[in-house]
């Protein structure tokens, strides 16, 4: 395998984790990874929640202008977009993170979701390259998007946590994940499923359910590829 292969480094580097890395578990289980994160949210509810209102807040100050200004100028509303996307897409990434850093029990707080705004551009580029082929998957034939989707579900802390440069967080995202593509698509069914039945009841279930889906993904970029001891 030729050393410029996009796919050859993360995979050498996962195979050589050092002391302060934890190590990859290739044999988790569905059932596990609930119960794992059952556990983990667990003093964890609060930040979840304040990373998400944060997320919340900052998108809707960032799109109402657009709102009012995109109404009648489609360049105007393109320009928005842009824009939203630029200010939004750092915050859900570190999001993101919060998961991950929970993960291997490391201190979490929701300001930490401001911590990506140094990788701005390329969490944007990699936002919109890997939208735009998800959507072409599902324009064409639906399965190659719906698969596209979940295999691409762990590129942004790829490119956040590893360093890696997009397509090679897309490329090394969808090849691990293609190895387990059912179980990782069956958790995030379930989770699906957990927030419906959460909404019922006033939707006094989404205290946990949320944060519940939010640490899922977390562990399971942890158990795919390790994680280095965050500072």
């Amino acid at each position: 395998m030729s050393e410029n292969n996009p796919y050859q480094t993360p995979q050498s580097n996962l195979q050589e984790l050092q002391p302060h890395e934890y190590s990859i578990n290739p044999d988790w289980t569905i059932e596990g990874v609930l119960k794992e994160a059952w556990e983990l949210i667990s003093g964890f509810k609060a930040t979840a929640w304040g990373a998400l209102l944060i997320y919340l807040g900052i998108t809707i100050a960032v799109t109402i202008p657009f709102e009012f200004l995109g109404k009648d100028s489609a360049i105007i509303g393109f320009i928005g977009q842009i824009i939203i996307g630029l200010v939004t897409y750092p915050i859900y990434a570190g999001i993101t993170m919060l998961a991950i850093r929970r993960s291997v029990g490391a201190p979490t707080n929701a300001f930490m979701v401001f911590d990506f705004y140094s990788k701005i551009m390329p969490i944007f580029l990699l936002y919109v390259l890997m939208m735009i082929l998800i959507m072409v998957g599902l324009v064409l034939l639906v399965l190659p998007g719906i698969y596209l989707m979940v295999a691409y579900s762990l590129a942004i802390p790829l490119l956040v946590e590893k360093n890696m440069r997009l397509w090679d967080a897309l490329e090394t995202s969808r090849k691990m994940v293609s190895k387990r593509w059912f179980s990782v698509f069956g958790i995030y069914l379930v989770l699906l499923v957990i927030i419906v039945i959460s909404m019922l009841p006033l939707g006094i279930g989404l205290i946990w359910a949320f944060p519940l889906a939010l640490v899922v993904p977390g562990i399971i970029y942890r158990n795919m590829f390790g994680v280095k001891q965050p500072q």
